[in-house]
């Protein structure tokens, strides 16, 4: 068994948090169903874009965000992952 580094470089993705609050209650009902969007780093600043659609990977809703919602988070991405237009 492998054990985690203290010293291991972390993974970071923008994020919005899906609106459709209804669908996504059961599973996490403090946080919210976090869609990811690109991955980044720990340093950059957020991206320069406009409002955009977002289509949620979990319940299939599509709703505009505003890049006052996009957040940093700390999480790993899967291996097949493509970044959202706008981030490319």
């Amino acid at each position: 068994m492998e054990a985690s580094s203290y010293w291991s470089r972390s993974a970071y993705a923008w994020v919005v948090i899906c609106k459709n609050s209804k669908a996504h209650r059961a599973a996490n009902v403090n946080a919210g169903h976090k869609i990811p969007l690109a991955e980044t780093d720990e340093y950059a600043s957020p991206p320069k874009v406009r409002s955009f659609g977002v289509t949620c990977d979990e319940c299939g809703k599509e709703y505009s965000y505003e890049v006052e919602e996009v957040l940093r988070l700390e999480m790993d991405l899967p291996p097949d992952f493509k970044p959202h237009p706008p981030f490319e």
